[in-house]
């Protein structure tokens, strides 16, 4: 099975989407106090890899997680369907 390392940061935004469900960009900027063009640019490198899905609406920026990046979590942090069952 290919392995898919990815940095911290990358892991967090990775982990509070799959939490959420889904979120708004200054939502995400809030909730984890990552600078604006920070968090854009990590959150260019999961769409890049294809673990998220940006959506841009008349509201924002909406962001989900792919069904990559579900598995992925998945993967990372199998725990985390006990605490939120899907």
């Amino acid at each position: 099975m290919k392995t898919t390392e990815i940095p911290e940061d990358y892991a967090i935004v990775l982990q509070q989407l799959e939490e959420s469900g889904e979120e708004d960009f200054g939502y995400l900027v809030e909730t984890l106090r990552y600078d604006n063009n920070r968090l854009m640019d990590i959150l260019k490198g999961l769409q890049h890899k294809g673990l998220v899905i940006l959506r841009y609406t008349k509201q924002g920026l909406e962001l989900h997680l792919s069904f990559k990046g579900k598995k992925l979590v998945n993967l990372i942090w199998p725990e985390i369907h006990q605490i939120n069952p899907a």
